[in-house]
């Protein structure tokens, strides 16, 4: 804290970014295996690294109430690309697979492919291809603690983060 009203804050997060439009589908005819997402090309972690500060606008009484606190922070992240593999069906060979990811020269492989995709290509799959992209984050926020008499630490914030990655 820095005064009574005002701390700073520190922030390391590394977390994965999924698309709402991902639909995960069951391995085909196995009863153990990987699920797999059709259509996907990377998978996209982030690493934050940041500075910020939370001023509090009203105190909470000690039995009721809520606490308002504006909060914002800004640094810098980095996003991972690995890319997404899928282990289908050898059609070369029969009753062998591979393992395949999506590149622009060989897309044709992945047309009519839903039936001969065994599953995902695993989480140790593609680490050695992965690509960085730098970027810098802004988030800006409003925090609600309530809770009676302090027992519990309860709170919602809302708010807007934007981020910007480099090509």
């Amino acid at each position: 804290m820095k005064t009574n009203r005002r701390t700073n804050i520190y922030r390391l997060d590394f977390t994965e970014i999924k698309s709402q439009k991902e639909d995960k589908q069951p391995n085909t005819g196995l009863i153990f295996g990987n699920p797999f997402i059709y259509g996907k090309i990377n998978n996209f972690y982030q690493l934050t690294l940041g500075f910020g500060q939370q001023h509090i606008l009203g105190q909470k009484g000690n039995k009721n109430g809520v606490a308002v606190s504006a909060v914002y922070n800004a640094g810098l992240t980095l996003g991972l690309l690995r890319p997404y593999y899928l282990e289908v069906q050898d059609r070369s060979t029969s009753g062998g697979t591979k393992l395949i990811k999506f590149t622009s020269k060989d897309s044709t492989d992945f047309l009519g492919l839903t039936t001969g995709i065994l599953g995902g290509g695993g989480f140790g799959k593609g680490w050695s291809e992965l690509k960085m992209k730098p970027g810098v984050y802004l988030k800006s926020a409003l925090r609600f603690d309530y809770g009676r008499f302090n027992e519990l630490v309860s709170g919602l914030e809302a708010g807007v983060s934007i981020e910007y990655y480099t090509d």
